[in-house]
């Protein structure tokens, strides 16, 4: 797998049109465009997208060029757990630009691996993850952009701090605790 030595946000997961994907890589081309981050970076910023291929991954290919992305955007397919992580940890942020979800698995998956979570303002996030991701309007692009730019502003003092308060909260949801509380559940039926 090619290595990523560059700025980059990750998002994981399907390109289904309500994971809003599209509006994600417009924000990316015009933070990359804004004279503000190119003064502060000194580098492109990227946006990398795991997902599998198919219909909806074709039809991203094709809005990524539609929208001028294809410098800044990367579609990488399928990626093995281990390189997952790497890519995870080495990442500004995970964007998770949902217009609607049912809970918001891969936001814990990447807080988990050390990555600040940078997230749609909906309901259900709001309730996952509380004060614990930095939130966009996933309706309005400038918003989106706004926010990654906020996380790619945040020393390395305030970065790591979020990290560590994500570390903590994250250790309130496991397998384990799901199967015992499940358990639970069908035990008193």
């Amino acid at each position: 797998m090619k290595e990523f030595n560059s700025l980059y946000f990750i998002y994981t997961g399907n390109a289904y049109p309500h994971k809003n994907l599209e509006r994600a890589i417009a924000a990316i081309v015009i933070l990359n465009k804004e004279n503000f981050i190119k003064s502060k970076t000194k580098e492109k910023v990227k946006l990398l997208i795991v997902t599998s291929r198919n219909v909806f991954a074709e039809r991203l290919e094709r809005t990524i060029k539609k929208l001028g992305a294809t410098e800044y955007v990367e579609l990488l397919g399928f990626v093995q757990d281990e390189k997952l992580r790497t890519l995870y940890e080495n990442s500004v942020g995970f964007i998770y630009p949902s217009l609607v979800e049912g809970f918001g698995l891969p936001g814990l998956e990447a807080m988990n691996a050390r990555t600040i979570l940078v997230a749609s303002d909906i309901p259900v996030f709001r309730e996952i993850y509380g004060k614990h991701a930095i939130y966009f309007d996933p309706k309005d692009v400038i918003s989106i952009k706004a926010a990654l730019e906020k996380t790619l502003l945040l020393t390395k003092v305030e970065a790591a701090a979020m990290i560590k308060g994500n570390k903590e909260f994250i250790k309130r949801y496991s397998w384990e605790k799901m199967a015992r509380e499940t358990l639970s559940v069908y035990e008193s039926i």
